[in-house]
């Protein structure tokens, strides 16, 4: 060996032990990391990413009934560690950063607590400097390095005073104060929107380069791992099938399953070269029974049952690679899915917004006793926006710049001020037949279904809700209907959610909403969190029930690659404020509003024929419980020309593209001399 290996997992297999008999949860796991190396894990949901990382950590959840292989941590053998060996390792040698840096941090600690505990536990401070001072000095130091703002202050405040960003941070801070050799990151993005996702990125890489330390990095999301790995692993069904360089993987994947995720995610360049999302609506592999000799057969096109299921494929070294493939080179006439145009939609228009604010907060039971006014945030600050028949604008921007607020004042769960018309009248008051023509579709479906009852019954109760003219004999035939539709097998009415995958759910979701015959439906980052083929289908699903009935989307997210495939227009939003709509092919060209650009630079893709130029924001959202004198993005815009942008409003102002306005003190013709953010080749 002419590097020195990190970790180095040798032949791993676990199994688990349920009470409907044994489950194959990793296969024959190879994988080795070098020092200062990371290596992306990436694979979809279910695929076991998460179960190799507890693995490595030793803290494997459930009942394991089989483990079998070995896993060195620089020379020494993981497995047969005792419980006390262990535990002089965790956080000092491996540590490890989770997806929901909420859950991970304890809400009676301040964040400078959680770090000094992890620095005493590993005993990062030496004897001589165990003094309370030496100790916070070196919180400040960690809390400095992570990029945290003002870390005294930082070190006293309580993880809900703080944005999802920093929380990651100051997880960060705790997972490297000890100096380890490996840190495994679990989907740590996923729950960040764009900007502050590559920021944490850009962190890591630049940390990286310091101290050196390996990393595992697990993503569903391809786009995150290729900014930051040096190599990918792509696992499926608990088996590695693919090991390359992140060039390498990205220009020219080899493994039919490889392509197939790359085939399904968005890129920029999508609109320009007519590029649709492939739809691998495949089930994932048998996890309990004979173990298939390749376990993507039943999705691959390259299958041949004479070679392929003729002896187990192993994971071998074929020229710049490791696959897990016996015909990586054989051609099939699989076409690359080819995107369609969008429908224009309608003149008409069925939804129109007036001045809506919205603001958030109400005084507590002393406040009120003692006279004393409620604090409130001005989450929505007074918003045009207009929806027409058939059309989908999507609604863009930081996580805390009012989206989801808006959306729910616009279905009569959040109290609002401001005018809302549907189909040209005047809502005076949210009524049931109001909330029936203006539907939502909530992030999590888990929250939103009820676990107690089957999909038929949720979807009865929408139907009796919303559609009383359908008779109760008739509503059996409109459910299977509405399962059509969504593209779910007629025997799904009996399941209940937890039997279903996310993507599953979620599709049950929109048949509830599309239940009530809608005119519109507003989609709140129902994406977010699934894989690329999963996203795919549930937006190729959106398109076909748009076309089929004309109901108009607002798609809230803040994933601006999939907004290509599915959306007319775009309206950019900060603070509370839309401050830039266009349409969404005008996004490939200046001018743009400086927020719009700081977003479009953020999203992260592995698109070979993109060149991506580089903008960062510094800092975070300033607070909202009084409104702002001047433009709202002054504080963090890179663009800033001096007092006027503290001093004054934004004005409004027309390009000459149309329906393209934004809020910004630069002359039009000054920001149509922007640069492109994206660079096609």
């Amino acid at each position: 060996m002419t590097q020195t290996m990190v970790l180095d997992i040798k032949d791993y297999s676990l199994t688990y032990q349920t009470q409907s008999g044994p489950i194959r949860i990793l296969e024959n796991i190879n994988l080795q990391i070098a020092k200062g190396e990371v290596l992306g894990l990436v694979g979809e949901s279910g695929s076991a990413k998460s179960s190799l990382a507890y693995s490595v950590m030793r803290d494997l959840p459930g009942q394991v009934e089989m483990e079998t292989g070995s896993m060195w941590l620089k020379g020494e053998d993981l497995m047969t560690m005792d419980e006390e060996e262990l535990m002089h390792r965790r956080g000092k040698q491996i540590s490890m950063v989770f997806q929901n840096a909420a859950t991970a941090l304890d809400p009676t600690q301040s964040l400078g607590d959680h770090v000094e505990e992890t620095l005493q536990a590993h005993q990062a401070v030496s004897k001589l400097n165990k003094s309370k001072q030496e100790t916070l000095k070196r919180v400040y130091e960690l809390f400095e390095l992570v990029g945290l703002p003002d870390p005294i202050l930082m070190a006293k405040k309580y993880p809900h005073e703080v944005s999802g960003g920093e929380k990651q941070r100051v997880v960060l801070a705790m997972a490297i104060s000890s100096n380890p050799d490996l840190i495994l990151f679990d989907e740590p993005t996923s729950a960040l929107d764009a900007t502050t996702a590559v920021n944490m990125l850009d962190l890591f890489a630049e940390m990286q380069k310091k101290i050196g330390v390996a990393g595992l990095f697990i993503s569903h999301d391809l786009g995150v791992v290729a900014e930051v790995a040096d190599r990918v692993a792509v696992i499926y069904g608990g088996r590695i099938v693919e090991v390359a360089t992140v060039e390498d993987l990205f220009a020219n994947p080899k493994h039919p399953y490889t392509q197939s995720l790359l085939a399904s995610l968005p890129r920029p360049s999508d609109i320009r070269y007519k590029r649709g999302l492939k739809i691998d609506e495949g089930t994932p592999p048998p996890r309990r029974g004979a173990v298939p000799n390749c376990n993507f057969s039943h999705r691959c096109p390259k299958h041949d049952p004479a070679i392929c299921d003729h002896s187990r494929v192993l994971l071998e070294i074929q020229d710049d690679r490791k696959l897990a493939c016996v015909r990586p080179d054989v051609a099939v006439n699989e076409e690359q899915a080819r995107s369609s145009d969008i429908l224009p939609p309608t003149t008409d228009i069925v939804l129109e917004v007036k001045n809506l604010t919205v603001k958030l907060g109400r005084a507590s039971l002393l406040s009120e006793l003692l006279n004393k006014e409620a604090t409130q945030v001005h989450a929505v600050n007074n918003i045009d926006l207009k929806i027409h028949r058939g059309e989908t604008v999507s609604l863009v921007g930081e996580s805390g710049c009012g989206k989801s607020s808006l959306a729910r004042a616009l279905v009569g769960l959040n109290p609002f001020e401001g005018e809302l018309c549907l189909n040209g009248c005047d809502i005076k008051a949210l009524d049931a037949a109001y909330r029936a023509d203006v539907q939502i579709i909530f992030q999590n479906p888990d929250s939103s279904l009820n676990p107690r009852h089957t999909l038929e019954t949720i979807l009865s109760r929408a139907i009796k809700l919303y559609r009383p003219d359908i008779a109760v004999k008739e509503r059996s035939e409109a459910i299977q209907k509405l399962l059509e539709q969504v593209r779910l097998p007629a025997h799904y009415r009996n399941r209940y959610p937890h039997q279903l995958s996310g993507g599953e759910k979620q599709r049950v979701a929109i048949a509830r909403a599309i239940a009530a015959d809608p005119k519109v439906i507003i989609c709140d980052e129902i994406t977010s969190g699934l894989d690329a083929a999963v996203q795919a289908a549930i937006v190729a699903l959106l398109r076909q029930i748009q076309q089929d009935t004309g109901v108009a989307l607002l798609f809230i997210t803040h994933d601006l690659a999939i907004l290509r495939h599915i959306a007319h227009r775009t309206a950019v939003m900060y603070l509370g404020e839309i401050i830039e709509t266009r349409s969404i092919a005008g996004l490939d060209h200046a001018p743009y509003h400086p927020y719009t650009e700081a977003l479009l630079s953020s999203a992260s893709s592995p698109d070979p024929k993109t060149e991506t130029r580089q903008v960062r924001l510094k800092g975070s959202l300033p607070v909202r419980t009084s409104l702002l004198t001047g433009c709202g993005f002054e504080s963090r815009c890179p663009r800033r020309i001096g007092d006027i942008c503290h001093e004054q409003p934004a004005p409004i102002k027309s390009t000459a593209e149309s329906s393209h306005i934004l809020k910004c003190h630069h002359e039009i013709v000054d920001l149509e001399r922007i640069e492109p953010v994206w660079k096609f080749t």
